[in-house]
């Protein structure tokens, strides 16, 4: 049985979910970030930004005094990514108890002109269901959502790669950002794989991408002799457009974050209609 709590983090009050297994605390006063995710009596996977040490001035489009935070945890984005990127999601959060979970519904997104919501389920095998959702208020154009889980540094983040029998076409893409190399050694490729490590002690900042159908990326992190294994899975369209030279998933880290991000694909939108775009998450001890 779910059980909804209040609770409070670093950036004020939380509501938190737990199935007596894990549990998940989403934040009210900013965001919303999924801020916490933690199995029973584990310790919290994401980052928390207590220092606020990622954040970006945004002024110059949002307007004097406007300030993006990264915060920390998941959050819900817009592709690709620009200025108009970085909404300074600084406001209350509200949300509605539905069947088996939470969906929280901040304030639309002045001048992107989209009302966002993250929906979050548990389900009875023990995943969580995250629906990632945003209406269009203007006029008719195209969207893709974009959903980074922003973990705690120092883990190991593996992807699949196509087997695809494609015959005479390429059945795989590596896509590479303009400040990560080959050469780095946090990042390794085989022909099943990606694999990404991050270190709290290597700070140059790392980004790499990839298209695969179904993508089921896993991030194993130990703290403290506690190993655990988040697992976050889509469901790609072969096809379609999407964002970064055809990428529905990309990681990202630094010394201080390490990213799993996963897009949907670029759809036209018209005015008073919604995107959608899920994930399905897991976490165990290993």
């Amino acid at each position: 049985m779910l059980e909804i709590k209040n609770g409070e983090c670093f950036l004020g009050r939380t509501l938190t979910l737990s199935d007596g297994k894990k549990e998940l605390s989403v934040t009210l006063d900013v965001g919303p970030r999924i801020i916490d995710f933690r199995v029973k009596d584990g310790f919290n996977i994401m980052y928390e930004d207590v220092s606020d040490a990622v954040n970006k001035d945004v002024s110059s489009y949002y307007g004097e005094g406007a300030h993006w935070h990264i915060y920390g945890g998941h959050r819900l984005w817009l592709s690709p990514e620009d200025i108009t990127t970085y909404y300074p999601d600084n406001g209350e959060v509200a949300f509605e108890l539905i069947p088996n979970g939470v969906e929280f519904k901040p304030k639309a997104w002045e001048k992107v002109e989209v009302q966002p919501s993250v929906k979050v389920e548990f389900l009875p095998d023990g995943e969580i269901r995250i629906t990632h959702s945003v209406t269009n208020l203007g006029k008719e154009r195209k969207l893709c959502l974009w959903a980074l889980t922003v973990m705690k540094s120092g883990g190991e983040m593996t992807v699949p790669l196509s087997n695809e029998d494609t015959g005479f076409l390429a059945n795989r893409n590596i896509v590479m950002w303009p400040y990560a190399s080959f050469a780095d050694g946090r990042f390794a490729l085989s022909d099943g794989k990606a694999v990404l490590k991050s270190s709290e002690k290597i700070a140059p900042p790392f980004k790499f991408g990839i298209y695969k159908r179904e993508t089921e990326a896993t991030y194993e992190l130990e703290r403290n002799g506690e190993k655990v294994r988040f697992t976050k899975r889509i469901q790609g369209e072969d096809g379609a457009e999407y964002p970064d030279y055809c990428c529905n998933f990309e990681s990202y880290c630094t010394d201080l974050i390490h990213e799993i991000e996963t897009l949907s694909p670029v759809r036209t939108v018209p005015t008073g209609e919604t995107a959608v775009h899920t994930e399905i998450w897991r976490l165990e001890r290993k």
